[in-house]
Order: C-alpha cells, then structure tokens, then sequence
C-alpha cells in the first residue's frame, strides 16, 4: 500500500512546474521518494532504476544550487 502511494505522489511531482526553490522542494521530496522506494524493496519506476533516478534528481539539485537559484 505504502508502495503505491508513493509512485503515485512520485508521478504527481514530476509534472510540478515552478519557481527555483519551490522546484528544490519538490526534488527533495522526490529523492524522500526514492529513498523509502529503494528500502521498500522497488527497483524501478516505470522502466528506470531507482538509482538512474536518485542520480538524476540529485544532479538537478546540485544544478539549482551551483546556479544559485535558491
């Protein structure tokens, strides 16, 4: 249960569009996401490994941050 939830708040905020900071907050509930995901047992999201996706919303965090966005 717990599981599904999870993918569905997952695919709700990958279309969350907004400012620098508010888009941070959404990548760190993503990565919040991603983590309880992984320790649940799921390896992938819609075809992605967790990992691949952990990767790729910790490299857009460090791109708002490097950028100075927030």
């Amino acid at each position: 249960m717990e599981t599904e939830q999870l993918l569905a708040r997952w695919k709700v905020l990958l279309s969350e569009p907004g400012n620098a900071a508010a888009s941070m907050d959404v990548l760190q509930e993503r990565r919040d996401i991603l983590h309880r995901l992984n320790e649940l047992g799921t390896r992938s999201i819609d075809g992605v490994s967790i990992f691949t996706a952990m990767d790729s919303t910790s490299a857009l965090m460090r791109t708002i941050n490097s950028a100075g966005m927030v």
